[in-house]
């Protein structure tokens, strides 16, 4: 049964705590604050805020609500009823229903929606079975709605326990027992108890039916018929399956979150966590939940998937171990989980023999499965566990053969199935399956638009393991698992690169606990082929989701293996892996390493005449981070690979090509080649239906159409951008367009959308070292043009530091010029150039264009400054021809405006009003306003220059000067 999102009777997201729930009780009660806390020990103020914390999980303005709202959910016992009687009569006392429930010796943690939904549908249903795994808690949950239920039934609520009945013919006899019944004259126990409850209101818990399914419904359903006052509630691993039976499962209890370092509050809120706390100190008083313990007791928590009766045989260790010696002997949970209380039943004592007792329900048909499903990890669908678990032709000989495709080193693999192995059709599978997830042994998962999914709880699937290698299983199960997966892979590789590359992602994101599984079996067992098909199948998979070092990892243990025959060290597949790791090693700045395994890589693919493998490999030898040292190369490289992807006719070839190309010309400085490849790289990359590689070039088209002054269609395709990068779940290369939208935000005077771009810069590549300097940078340049200097210096300072530290030459150079802005705007001309001339001085030729040119026109700012006009003219004219050459018309205005100061300076107000004119008519077109940091300076210069002469000369020059164009404006500030 799925919780509610919104309920009138059903609790809050937020549990009551227990302290909450005493203080709730004592409200019932009647007592009032001062007595609360005189009687729990606390202080007023406490008591006080612990009430208004109760008022607000339950949606309550009082404590009459708060009360009538606990009694809904049934955390309360229900009200006596109205007295009727006159004032002045002596009301007898309401006699308590009769029951034989045994007194519970520890307090009950957590289900509190569980009790609530049982109450509720006890109220709507005569007939309700309680669901779910071995040791999940479902006899303390039924006995606690029993409880709670108490004052609801005139004739009692009786427990029967079923546990220790092993012949079906006894059911009746049990619960007559129970209800402390004697047959006489040879009646049936049957017909006696349908006389005897036949007037009765009494509720029945009739519990552990599971190995007695069939008689427990065939008396449930006879006592239903006959005694319409009698309510029946039933634990199971299994439904009764009796006609207005409801069901309630009970799932695990709440797990706290799994992060590294989840706050402790978030962890103690977890009903898990609760109940292991609370019986850890039970044996160990001083025993509290602190944050240094905290991660061990999730740990526990989350491993044991929240069952309870796992978490108090752990708990029970904290007797003699700390929690985290617990923790980490959970690889071996059923040698540690066992040695319970001597008063528990014998199948609660140990996980194990809770486990042995659901194992032992099972036909041999569901035993098999059960054990064959244990090898998946992550969840399965019904068609892996058909293809994994079941046989064919010879216990399975022909289906896994098919599985595995074809294997070259079949002297390797051993025999399929163990002699005594039981031969399970495929056919079988489905109804098998179902069994078993109505025995709560696995779990279905239903997620609208996916298929449905099945999984195991983590004891459930361990003690599966066992089975499976006692059964002489493992080894075939496992390599029909390898096969199964390897297949997904192949198939998913090609859509990778077209139309259905979302729902590959998706489905291979899903099954990436599976891929890792069959990954590790097939090095466990050096099948050298399926290692190297499955890794590099998997590759773009890994690219997309940046799991970089997981993808190293993998294909470099599959290069490693010893080959099995010659045939496979010259293979495709290992021409595959290599290239594969190759790329990885470029992009992790091991150049030398790279390099090998992709010359390794093209020779085999020669050898093979592979044109698609060739062109890869090319590619990879020229797609590094950093293009600039060796621009030419890339280029050669990147066009040789385009010719044979041309050759193969492979589109998507084609288009990342013409990408990786028009990076290079764009860095040589031919912009408009770079364009048109651009635009080209994305049509074929539409065409294809190649969604990831298509982001590039369209980032790209993006900031072009910044560079034209375009403002809104840039940031228009970088929105589409980051849209299509989330939806695709992309980690490799997101923070461009987020830098761009940073750049062109600030551009635009839209200040907090640019720092919240800067902000999220760290966290859209983790991997790559330099971001958080990045992000510092950005944030600087941000506070720098809004005019907080302050901040500015902070964020550019911290980002020079963490450059020093990694050695990042680039980030050395770029950091300087902006703090030297700051000093500059601060009056401290002489270390303002001091600065912007050492950022100069550390930026290669191949350095970022836009950053040099910036470093020129801030050092032309400064000497303006400083009184050197011709100095500051050549700075100035440097850095706009620079600008001019690679066509970005957003950065010309400041270049204009800083043109004007020297007219002004110089006494030609006339040229100053042009270039201002012109600068003012060319913000306007591309709405980026002059920034506050500018602004103050702007107008003194602008109204000392007006005033300087005729007012009329002034607005006729501006005014010529507002009707040039961009390149006209330019070139007339670089006339001299």
């Amino acid at each position: 049964m799925e919780r509610p999102d919104s309920d009138s009777a059903a609790p809050l997201v937020e549990p009551l705590t227990r302290r909450e729930r005493e203080i709730l009780a004592l409200l019932d009660q009647g007592l009032t604050a001062p007595e609360i806390a005189e009687k729990l020990t606390l202080g007023l103020s406490s008591v006080k805020t612990h009430v208004q914390h109760i008022y607000a999980k339950l949606g309550a303005n009082s404590k009459r609500q708060a009360v009538d709202r606990a009694r809904e959910l049934g955390w309360l016992p229900p009200a006596a009823p109205a007295s009727t009687t006159t004032p002045t009569s002596i009301a007898s006392p309401r006699p308590t229903p009769q029951h034989n429930l045994p007194l519970q010796l520890t307090s009950f943690i957590g289900r509190a929606y569980e009790i609530g939904a049982a109450l509720r549908l006890l109220r709507a249903s005569r007939l309700i079975t309680v669901t779910g795994p071995g040791g999940s808690g479902k006899t303390r949950l039924a006995l606690t709605v029993g409880t709670q239920a108490l004052a609801g039934f005139a004739d009692g609520v009786w427990l029967v326990e079923l546990a220790p009945i092993a012949d079906p013919a006894l059911v009746p006899q049990t619960v007559a027992q129970a209800l402390r019944l004697r047959a006489e004259g040879g009646q049936a126990f049957q017909d006696l108890l349908a006389d005897h409850l036949r007037d009765k209101t009494l509720l029945l818990i009739l519990d552990n039916c599971e190995h007695l399914a069939a008689a427990c419904a065939q008396l449930a359903e006879s006592l239903l018929k006959n005694a319409p006052g009698v309510r029946i509630l039933a634990t199971s691993t299994v439904p009764l399956e009796v006609g207005g039976e409801s069901t309630l499962p009970v799932p695990s209890l709440s797990l706290p979150e799994a992060l590294p370092a989840a706050p402790l509050e978030s962890v103690a809120t977890a009903e898990a966590v609760q109940l292991f706390v609370t019986r850890a100190a039970a044996v160990r008083p001083d025993f509290v939940l602190t944050p240094a313990n905290a991660a061990a007791v999730a740990q526990i928590c989350r491993r044991l998937d929240g069952i309870p009766l796992a978490i108090e045989l752990a708990a029970a260790r904290a007797r003699a171990l700390d929690v985290e010696q617990i923790a980490a002997r959970l690889d071996d949970r059923f040698g540690l989980l066992a040695g319970s209380s001597r008063s528990a039943p014998p199948r609660q004592q140990t996980l194990r023999a809770t486990l042995d007792w659901s194992h032992e329900l099972l036909s041999e048909p569901e035993r098999a499965l059960l054990r064959r499903l244990s090898v998946f990890a992550g969840g399965w669908t019904l068609e892996a566990a058909e293809a994994v678990c079941g046989d064919k032709d010879e216990g399975g000989r022909t289906q896994h053969r098919q599985l595995l495709g074809d294997v070259k080193d079949e002297e390797r693999l051993p025999d399929p199935f163990h002699p005594s192995a039981f031969i399970l059709q495929p056919s079988a599978v489905l109804d098998l399956l179902a069994q078993l997830v109505a025995r709560s042994l696995v779990l279905s998962e239903q997620r609208p638009g996916q298929e449905t999914r099945f999984r195991m709880l983590e004891s459930i699937q361990e003690y599966g393991l066992e089975k499976l290698a006692q059964a002489g299983e493992a080894a075939p199960v496992r390599d029909r698992h390898l096969g199964c997966y390897l297949a997904l892979a192949e198939e998913a590789e090609p859509g990778l690169r077209g139309h259905g590359q979302l729902s590959w992602l998706r489905r291979l994101e899903r099954e990436n606990d599976n891929l890792r599984a069959a990954l590790a079996w097939s090095l466990q067992t050096e099948a050298a082929e399926m290692a190297m098909r499955l890794a590099s199948a998997l590759f773009r998979f890994w690219t997309i989701r940046a799991y970089a070092a997981e993808a190293s990892h993998w294909l470099e243990a599959a290069i490693a293996l010893p080959a099995s025959s010659g045939a496979l060290a010259h293979s495709v597949w290992r021409a595959k892996a290599l290239s594969g790791a190759g790329r990885l090693g470029w992009h992790a700045g091991l150049p030398d390493y790279g390099w090998s395994r992709l010359v390794e890589s093209l020779a085999i693919y020669r050898e093979l005449n592979d044109q698609t493998g060739m062109a890869t490999a090319l590619m990879y030898m020229g797609d590094r981070d950093d293009l600039s040292p060796d621009a030419a190369t890339a280029l050669r490289l990147f066009e040789e690979a385009l010719e044979l992807y041309t050759a193969a006719r492979d589109r998507d070839g084609i288009g990342i090509c013409q990408n990786t190309i028009a990076q290079v010309l764009e860095l040589l400085g031919e912009r408009a080649k770079a364009l048109q490849l651009y635009q080209s790289s994305a049509a074929n990359l539409r065409a294809q239906g190649d969604q990831w590689n298509l982001l590039w070039p369209s980032t790209q088209l993006a900031w072009n159409a910044w560079l034209d002054g375009n403002a809104a269609r840039a940031q228009a395709l970088l929105q589409e951008v980051l849209a299509t990068r989330e939806e695709l779940g992309d980690k490799w290369g997101n923070y461009f367009p987020v830098q761009y939208l940073c750049e062109i935000s600030m551009a635009l005077g839209q200040f907090d959308e640019a720092r919240a771009a800067a902000r999220a810069i760290p966290n859209l590549r983790p991997s790559y070292t330099r971001l958080p300097a990045v992000s510092l940078i950005r944030l600087g340049q941000v506070d720098y043009m809004e005019g907080r200097l302050d901040d500015a210096r902070d964020h550019l300072e911290a980002s020079l530091k963490i450059f020093r530290d990694l050695n990042d030459r680039n980030g050395l150079g770029w950091a300087p010029p902006w703090l030297g802005c700051v000093a500059y705007r601060q009056g401290n001309l002489d270390e303002a150039r001091a600065l912007i001339e050492a950022g100069l001085a550390l930026h290669d030729p191949g350095a970022p264009w836009h950053e040099v040119a910036f470093a020129l026109f801030s050092l032309g700012e400064v000497t303006r400054a400083q009184g050197e006009l011709a100095v500051s003219a050549a700075h100035y004219a440097r850095s706009l021809r620079s600008v001019m050459a690679h066509g970005a018309r957003p950065s010309v205005p400041a270049h204009l405006e800083g043109f004007a100061k020297l007219a002004a300076a110089a006494g030609d107000t006339a040229r100053a009003a042009r270039l201002w004119g012109a600068a003012e008519a060319l913000r306007a077109q591309i709405g980026i306003p002059v920034p506050p940091v500018e602004r103050t300076d702007y107008e003194q210069a602008v109204a000392a220059a007006r005033q300087a002469g005729p007012p009329s000369e002034f607005a006729q020059a501006w005014s010529e000067g507002r009707a040039w164009t961009w390149t006209q404006a330019a070139e007339y500030a670089l006339e001299r």
